[in-house]
């Protein structure tokens, strides 16, 4: 995926389908309980911007927890549940695809407001790229949340990034 400047949402949607990055994203997700959009926003910011400032940062992730927990997560509960209770009428399982889009479009507004808040918060900023950017977003995202770097964080990161690099 080349460097290029693009919307939040398009660069999530790239990189999330590339080779090997869905899962990655996913084992962080289910193993740190990782927030998939800020796993993409460090990244994307790094491409975008740079290094992400920490009140930017802490307030994504003030932002992203809120609607986490508010919106996403009972949606993807009950989609959850429906997958394990599955039931053979049409009436469910159009139900349960309705629910799985609504999770896709509150993801798709989480991303949107990310992306508003970081466009109102660089304006006028100057922003200098390097090619450790990323990295150390995703760093700082790691220290703000309280996760420790493993092996098993380096190994999906490196998945990642190597998907950008293509």
């Amino acid at each position: 995926m080349p460097n290029k400047p693009q919307k939040f949402w398009t660069f999530s949607l790239e990189l999330y389908d590339a080779e090997g990055v869905a899962a990655a994203c996913l084992e962080l997700q289910d193993a740190y309980q990782l927030d998939v959009n800020l796993i993409l926003f460090c990244f994307w910011h790094g491409s975008a911007y740079g290094k992400i400032d920490q009140e930017l940062l802490q307030n994504i992730i003030k932002l992203s927890i809120e609607w986490r927990s508010g919106v996403v997560q009972p949606l993807r509960s009950a989609r959850s549940w429906m997958k394990l209770n599955s039931n053979p009428s049409d009436q469910f399982n159009s139900l349960r695809e309705r629910i799985k889009a609504d999770e896709l479009m509150a993801e798709k507004f989480q991303i949107e407001r990310i992306a508003n808040l970081t466009l109102v918060f660089n304006k006028g900023r100057k922003c200098v790229l390097s090619n450790d950017d990323a990295e150390e977003n995703i760093d700082s995202l790691l220290v703000a949340v309280k996760i420790e770097r493993d092996e098993k964080i380096a190994s999906a990161l490196e998945i990642i990034r190597g998907a950008i690099e293509k």
